[in-house]
């Protein structure tokens, strides 16, 4: 009996690294459970792993391969058989665990409070090569709905590479497979062959302090060699320039060649190889993706698949009946419904020959109108025209590969009115729409008064504190700086717009508009990093003899000295506000208010 088991699981593994993925034409590399939308009771581990209820905390590296088929009884790490003695750098520190005969049995299910990252360690291939494209999909099965707007993040990492931005899920994204962009095995530093301890990271970002509930489950994850080379989703994309012209290009996208229509309207889905020939292309243009999925609102036909290279020719005019132009695209993962979006268009040139020459273009995305009739005539040639903005939810609009969404361009000819028979686009683009920068808000706060430095998420009070770096920059600094220890610097931005400089400041270029709070602020003051400065707007109803007063909270002290104690000042504008505090171990966590302080 236990040979027999042996025997099944080795079978399994090798059925594992043999099978095809459904989704997509890649070869499946590996899958912790199913695409089931359930969290069945397994037992031979891989595929029929037991998903099993986590235990709220995040172990360390390497953690077990040997955790139980019961409620609480798995660590973050999973483990499929191999053998495990190599660390790779960017993993960390730690001793690998060594042989693991079989893939084990349990997985955790969920992210959770602050148990927040799900490690999956395996093994590759001899066979594969530094530049063997692979990729990662998961699939959220459920969320914590309790909160007002029900949301949780989560990224993904190859030994300790970013390969997924953060993708925020909330219930619509829940069962639908999301899929990173691919990356190479060298860009991830992943080692193949036995000993090599590769661990693919899910990373949870818990939004329950901002209403967005407190846990998420995982119904199943994946890894894939990518057999057809698919670039990343493009966004914002172009096709051709604003040149005023159509010259010969190479490359699709924003070089294009714009060639002669064909005089007819093709039926979806068109082709995705155009040759750049004078009416030989179609209605329909190509960006580079995966096209397995039709969005609705675009009708009903059979997607073309992979498209592993932009298209090089597209369409150039209306004319005659010839009257759609229509841009299929796939969207990164982590955008979001409520991003805002407009599309840009140019006409380039317009038939003259009639009486009152113009032509009428309305502007689509997955069969919803978001540009109303705009007439065309010789006035507004060379002129970009962009649409009222709209949210990516309000066109239905899909992201991540396999969702082919629809950008269209339709003509309306007035050639029968004595409006000329064709009219011509320079160019196209879909374009962001910055979010409003936020109005000033006082007070204001980085960091909370909790006697500790937890990672945060939307800065400002819930600023992520992150190691200094031993140096001080030159304002103004960056305001988006990485939530990473020793990566930021010493200047810290709230939402605003920084355009201004105040000349008790000194002289530097302001960085412009920031949309939101940044993420990460140093921590500490360290050797001659000595200067931490926070960059703020405020409120315009504010009146000059207004007072303010700042306040802080030292959390920690070097304590290995006679005599432990730092000097703090504080300056605003340049001006002092509060002469030097000495700071010792009992003025540790105590509240400073400096005096109060007018605007002028």
């Amino acid at each position: 009996m236990h040979l027999y088991s042996r025997l099944g699981r080795a079978m399994l593994f090798c059925l594992v690294f043999l099978g095809t993925s459904l989704s997509s034409k890649a070869q499946l590399l590996w899958t912790v459970g199913l695409d089931d939308n359930g969290w069945p009771v397994g037992f031979l581990g891989g595929p029929e792993a037991s998903f099993v209820q986590e235990n709220g905390s995040i172990n360390p590296l390497p953690g077990s391969p040997f955790s139980l088929s019961e409620a609480r009884g798995a660590d973050n790490d999973y483990y499929f058989a191999g053998e495990y003695t190599k660390v790779i750098p960017g993993n960390g520190e730690y001793d690998p665990v060594g042989l693991v005969d079989f893939d084990e049995e349990a997985a955790e299910r969920a992210f959770a409070a602050g148990d927040l990252d799900l490690r999956y360690h395996f093994n590759l291939p001899s066979t594969l090569k530094p530049d063997t494209r692979l990729s990662v999909t998961f699939d959220a099965n459920n969320l914590d709905t309790a909160g007002a707007d029900p949301r949780f993040g989560i990224e993904v990492y190859v030994n300790g590479v970013l390969v997924q931005p953060e993708i925020v899920i909330r219930p619509p994204q829940l069962d639908v497979d999301f899929k990173t962009p691919q990356f190479t095995v060298a860009s991830v530093n992943a080692e193949v062959g036995p000993g090599a301890d590769n661990i693919v990271s899910l990373r949870g970002t818990n939004y329950n302090s901002e209403g967005g509930g407190n846990w998420m489950g995982i119904d199943f994850v994946q890894m894939d060699i990518e057999t057809d080379v698919i670039p990343p989703a493009v966004f914002p994309w172009a096709v051709g320039l604003n040149d005023d012209g159509w010259p010969v290009g190479d490359g699709g996208g924003a070089n294009a060649t714009f060639v002669q229509e064909n005089g007819t309207i093709n039926p979806l889905p068109g082709s995705p190889k155009s040759p750049e020939t004078a009416q030989q292309a179609d209605n329909d243009y190509y960006f580079a993706g995966v096209y397995s999925k039709v969005v609705p609102g675009n009708g009903d036909y059979t997607p073309v698949g992979s498209v592993p290279a932009n298209e090089e020719a597209a369409e150039r005019a209306f004319a005659g009946a010839d009257n759609e132009l229509r841009y299929h695209f796939n969207l990164p993962n982590n955008l979001q419904a409520s991003d805002l979006l407009a599309v840009t268009f140019d006409a380039n040139n317009l038939d003259t020959s009639g009486a009152d020459p113009r032509y009428g273009v309305e502007v689509y995305m997955n069969g919803v109108r978001v540009q109303p009739e705009i007439m065309i005539r010789n006035g507004q040639l060379n002129t970009a025209i962009t649409t009222p903005q709209f949210t990516l939810g309000s066109v239905n609009g899909m992201v991540g590969p396999g969702f082919d969404n629809i950008l269209t361009l339709k003509g309306i000819n007035y050639n029968a009115e004595g409006g000329g028979n064709w009219m011509g686009i320079d160019y196209i683009q879909l374009n962001p729409v910055a979010k409003p920068i936020p109005p000033p808000v006082l007070p204001w706060a980085v960091g909370q008064n909790d006697n500790g430095w937890p990672t945060g998420n939307g800065g400002g009070p819930n600023a992520s504190f992150v190691q200094e770096n031993g140096a001080i920059n030159p304002l103004p600094g960056v305001p988006d700086s990485p939530e990473i220890n020793q990566q930021a610097d010493n200047d810290y931005y709230l939402a605003g717009v920084y355009s201004t400089m105040i000349p008790g400041n000194g002289a530097y270029e302001p960085v412009g508009n920031v949309p939101v709070n940044e993420e990460a602020a140093e921590r500490a003051f360290a050797g001659a990093d000595n200067d931490l400065r926070y960059h703020f707007n405020l409120p315009a109803s504010l009146k000059p003899t207004d007072q303010l007063t700042f306040s802080f909270d030292a959390l920690n002290l070097q304590d290995d000295q006679p005599n432990p104690r730092y000097g703090v000042e504080v300056y605003v504008n340049n001006v002092k506000v509060q002469s030097e505090i000495i700071i010792g171990i009992d003025q540790l966590n105590q509240t400073i208010n400096t005096p109060p302080f007018t605007l002028v």
